[in-house]
């Protein structure tokens, strides 16, 4: 967000917006998004060229973020 805030403060705060909208919305099918490596609960939600990885912990009934990040190499 700061990055796109450098460019445009308004466009920040809308793309973030968004963004957060679609992170609430994985709880609802997780496993609707793609897969990532061979681990069934290790998912992506890919929006606007940003990847939100996630994981489903399913013992603990819970979502995951594990970080977002944007054309650059993340583990």
């Amino acid at each position: 967000m700061e990055f796109i805030a450098l460019d445009n403060i308004q466009r920040a705060l809308k793309f973030y917006d968004e963004v957060i909208l679609r992170i609430l919305e994985i709880p609802n099918f997780p496993y609707a998004y793609r897969k990532k490596d061979d681990d069934e609960n290790l998912r992506e939600l890919i929006y606007k060229g940003y990847t939100v990885p996630f994981e489903i912990d399913r013992e603990n009934q819970k979502i995951i973020i594990l970080g977002i990040f944007n054309q650059n190499l993340w583990n």
